[in-house]
């Protein structure tokens, strides 16, 4: 069986220990019984709410919490409610509610379970309510939640489901650093579940926006919101790329130390981890872009709307021809009434000076109109120690990408980016304007045909290092993608995609 399936049962009794604490709600819920109007009474709902009523005795330090404070405060609650029951009435109720919670005898509630991670029928002891103090004289006895009472209530609202890939990214990287290997791939692929579902907002989101934002207000408030969508996913991108840093140094001082098979297995379940944990980064990444367009489209959305709703509102007849025919107004205030509903002046002259300007009569061979361009970003420089130092780092970026490539033919700059970052040897040069350089000269001359070799007029230029570095390649080809990408507070550059045609 593979290791992964063999580990889905992993921790199995822990999750029946959870998921245990909610029978005696539903045990409450199958009760029949009925009021003094014969009405039905909802035991379900009545069961969580003396919880959540135990729950703010404990907030407050209330330690005298017994049946009777229980009933009262059901029965205070009913006061415009559906149940219809006197003083003992509630009471009955309350005793019943916190025998179902613990039962009479003091003894523990119980859960028989199979466990398909031992192959054993196991039990699991709880209580969700327990008896703080009793009172002898009185015979009265005051009960507060167990701990298990509150997990049960801490589970019936996901405080931090926001942070839920935060906190996913925390357990992988204490994964990582305790080797538990396994772990870690389960761990991504519930990262990968988390970011779907925030796609999925952020698509729900988006059409919100589109129909919801008529006013100023709820374009206020929902800018708000994708603020704070923008900034949790660029805390979260920061964590990605930390991990997967993580990652390549763990994987690269495995590389020296693998002795025994069991090294073997833990390496190529780190090259699987960090391919995963690439492809749900991959994933993030574009959520992050979506959360900056759609960031960009609220504001849009929101000028759209009120301006149609102005549209709308506006009655020419009535606020402009009837002012204009009932009030009698001189003739600048009928222009002032007019003016902002006519087009803009455009002026009809011409300057005689046109008729010497500069006039294109020739074509391009005649040297008389010249197209303006990119500048070439080779060795054409006034200063030679610049072409000189640029020549080293463009040998060392050649090598350093063919390093990265490998066996691949295709990669984008993002990857190569984060292959940089990952090394404290190589991050510098993400800090360097020459990496950008490289890039964009690969982007202005693609397709770039290794085959044609250096430059007729017989100058090395710096594209001739990079032709050199690339022999065993037929064609250099650069696509530039819509993302920016901004690896240094310095730099911004578009996404790119490299490919390789290799000789046949």
């Amino acid at each position: 069986m593979d290791q992964r399936l063999a580990d889905l049962t992993r921790g199995f009794r822990e999750r029946i220990n959870r998921l245990a604490i909610f029978d005696p709600l539903y045990e409450l819920g199958r009760k029949v019984s009925r009021d003094q109007q014969n009405n039905p009474i909802d035991w379900f709902s009545l069961g969580m709410v003396s919880l959540l009523f135990f729950f703010e005795s404990m907030l407050t330090r209330r330690r005298q919490t017994s049946v009777k404070d229980l009933a009262a405060y059901l029965q205070e609650m009913n006061q415009e409610g559906p149940i219809s029951a006197d003083e003992a009435g509630f009471q009955k109720i309350a005793r019943e509610i916190i025998d179902a919670f613990r039962d009479a005898s003091g003894k523990r509630k119980e859960k028989v379970f199979f466990n398909w991670e031992t192959r054993q029928e196991e039990r699991i002891y709880y209580s969700l309510i327990e008896v703080s103090d009793s009172d002898l004289s009185q015979n009265i006895q005051n009960y507060r939640l167990t701990e298990r009472g509150l997990e049960l209530i801490f589970a019936t609202k996901e405080y931090f489901s926001e942070f839920h890939l935060s906190i996913s990214q925390l357990v992988l990287r204490k994964q990582l650093e305790k080797g538990e290997l396994n772990g870690a791939l389960r761990e991504i692929d519930e990262m990968r579940i988390a970011v779907e579902q925030l796609q999925r907002k952020m698509i729900q989101l988006n059409l919100e926006v589109q129909r919801n934002i008529i006013s100023h207000e709820t374009q206020k408030k929902y800018t708000e919101i994708l603020d704070a969508i923008h900034s949790r996913l660029t805390r979260e991108e920061e964590e990605f790329r930390e991990l997967y840093g993580f990652v390549l140094e763990k994987k690269r001082k495995l590389e020296y130390e693998m002795t025994a098979e069991r090294d073997i297995r833990a390496y190529n379940l780190l090259i699987q981890i960090a391919k995963e944990l690439d492809e749900v980064h991959r994933m993030h990444r574009s959520l992050l872009h979506d959360s900056i367009t759609l960031k960009r489209k609220a504001l849009h959305a929101a000028k759209e709307s009120l301006y149609h709703a102005g549209l709308i509102a506006f009655n020419f007849n009535q606020d402009v021809t009837s002012r204009v025919v009932t009030s009698p107004m001189p003739a600048f205030a009928l222009e002032g009434l007019i003016k902002p509903l006519l087009g803009p002046y455009v002026e009809r002259n011409w300057s005689p000076l046109d008729v010497f300007a500069p006039q294109r009569t020739g074509g391009d061979d005649e040297g008389e109109w010249e197209i303006p361009h990119f500048a070439e970003a080779d060795d054409r420089t006034e200063d030679p120690s610049y072409l000189q130092q640029q020549r080293q780092n463009f040998h060392r970026l050649s090598q350093e990408l063919q390093a990265f490539l490998g066996e691949k033919t295709e990669i984008r700059l993002s990857e190569f980016l984060e292959y940089l970052q990952a090394d404290p040897e190589r991050a510098p040069f993400v800090e360097n304007r020459s990496l950008y350089d490289y890039w964009l000269l690969l982007h202005q001359r693609t397709p770039l045909q290794i085959h044609q070799g250096r430059n007729e007029d017989g100058k090395s230029y710096l594209l001739d290092d990079i032709i050199a570095a690339f022999s065993h390649v037929e064609e250099i080809e650069v696509q530039e993608e819509p993302e920016l990408l901004q690896p240094h507070p310095r730099y911004e550059i578009q996404e790119m995609i490299l490919r390789l045609k290799v000789n046949a």
